[in-house]
């Protein structure tokens, strides 16, 4: 079973394999509001009894998740983001025909000032990592948007 956040929305979606044809579908099995940090009623009944600990350990884990990124510095967040959104940044730029030269060459200047300071930056091996057990990467990726996209509007 997959968790996945979808705005205010928690989905609950159960991957069942097709017997004819050997393809996965996806069906939402429940839904709850994303602000709920335990198993709802209306959820639980819906789903079986394996999927229900995955769900408890999954919003274990988001707790967690969502009171480190409060801890932490949203600096930190923020590079903790950057690999995921260069990913995705690569992802979209080899679907794209043309790009627009305005955004092209800001995108160049933001990687080269990247880069220099990167270059510049003492590296060291740490010991702690924000990030959860039981949740998707890209689940992890939107708490910590989420936890930026909040701290940008705070700071408007």
């Amino acid at each position: 079973m997959e968790f996945i956040t979808k705005g205010d929305t928690i989905k609950c979606v159960r991957q069942i394999k097709d017997k004819v044809s050997g393809k996965e579908n996806h069906i939402t099995v429940a839904s709850f509001n994303a602000q709920v940090d335990r198993l709802p009623p209306h959820v639980a009944a819906e789903l079986f009894t394996e999927e229900v600990k995955e769900l408890v350990l999954w919003l274990e884990d988001r707790t967690k998740l969502q009171s480190q990124l409060a801890r932490q510095s949203i600096d930190d967040t923020i590079l903790e983001s950057l690999p995921f959104i260069l990913r995705q940044a690569t992802q979209a730029l080899e679907n794209l025909e043309r790009l627009d030269l305005m955004l092209y060459r800001a995108i160049n200047e933001g990687l080269s000032d990247l880069s220099e300071v990167l270059d510049k930056t003492e590296r060291f091996t740490s010991t702690h990592k924000v990030g959860s057990m039981k949740m998707q990467n890209s689940e992890e990726q939107k708490e910590r948007l989420y936890t930026i996209k909040k701290d940008i509007e705070e700071n408007e």
